[in-house]
């Protein structure tokens, strides 16, 4: 008996999904396997185990002398001992900007302005303390500085122990579940453990690497140049103001001409209003 095509799709791909050969090597595989090892090296009810996920971040905001000396010198630093630079931006925050006379034809331009950066650092947690060290010494004022420890260990226990739990035994298609509604469950499953796997590989790279973030700014600044005028550059000269005017005068003279030339109705009217009023005066 042949069997219907839509009937052969739900089991090919239950089938499809159980049989996928991996594509990862043995490099990325053994990478992998760590995100579900239980097997700690150290007793982890002591605080300070090494075996414990501990995930340190630092948040420092001060005022330095020169921003861009002490930007170059954190980037450097943090790149010396192995770290990244994930994001470094240097930007200036303009509060006044004012245009004074300077001479006939040019302007004084004063700027007041503060120049801030901000970084996002990754740098190995065993030399995370040296990098803050650098940075709070080249500071002028400290706005605020954190430096946070949180400790993981339990969530990355609660992934690896749900994913080393045994396989469940293979469903079957039943009267209530196509083999579709088998395959479906299984993709889940599959997707919920990779999931497990990855948080527990961020977290491990949190261990390693600690993240730190900077906010740098200095003092006020005052940028002075001097800039062309333009009324002055572009100014017509004197003769081609004078003959302008002539022509702004003639054309106003033969505006109000034409307007008093529309009115002739009103004045007409006025004119009999007038010789009536004399009239009237006459005979009383």
């Amino acid at each position: 008996m042949r069997i219907p095509l839509y009937l052969m799709a739900p089991v090919l791909l239950a089938a499809a999904c159980s049989t996928a050969p991996s594509s990862l090597s043995k490099e990325e595989e053994a990478f992998v396997s760590t995100a579900d090892s239980t097997n700690l090296a150290n007793d982890i009810t002591a605080l300070n185990s090494p075996s414990r996920k501990r995930v340190r971040t630092a948040d420092v905001r001060c005022r330095v002398s020169n921003v861009f000396s002490s930007l170059s010198a954190l980037e450097h630093t943090v790149i010396g001992v192995g770290g990244m630079v994930g994001e470094s931006t240097m930007h200036n925050d303009v509060a006044m900007t004012q245009d004074l006379p300077y001479s006939v034809d040019s302007l004084k331009r004063v700027q007041l302005y503060t120049p801030t950066a901000t970084l996002t650092l990754r740098v190995p947690a065993a030399s995370l303390d040296s990098v803050v060290h650098t940075l709070t010494s080249m500071a002028t004022f400290i706005d605020y500085r954190t430096m946070k420890d949180e400790d993981k260990t339990l969530l990355y226990l609660s992934n690896s122990l749900k994913n080393d739990a045994p396989e469940p035994a293979v469903l079957k298609p039943t009267a209530k579940g196509t083999a579709l509604d088998v395959a479906t469950y299984q993709d889940q499953r599959y997707d919920e453990g990779t999931n497990r796997r990855i948080a527990n590989l961020a977290i491990l790279d949190d261990v390693h690497y600690a993240t730190f973030s900077v906010q740098l700014f200095q003092p006020q600044q005052a940028d002075i140049q001097v800039i062309v005028n333009p009324d002055k550059v572009t100014r017509a000269g004197f003769g081609t103001r004078i003959l302008t005017a002539l022509v702004a005068g003639t054309e106003t003279l033969s505006n109000v001409f034409v307007f008093l030339l529309s009115c002739w109705p009103f004045l007409i009217v006025v004119v009999a209003g007038w010789f009536g009023y004399r009239r009237m005066m006459v005979r009383h």
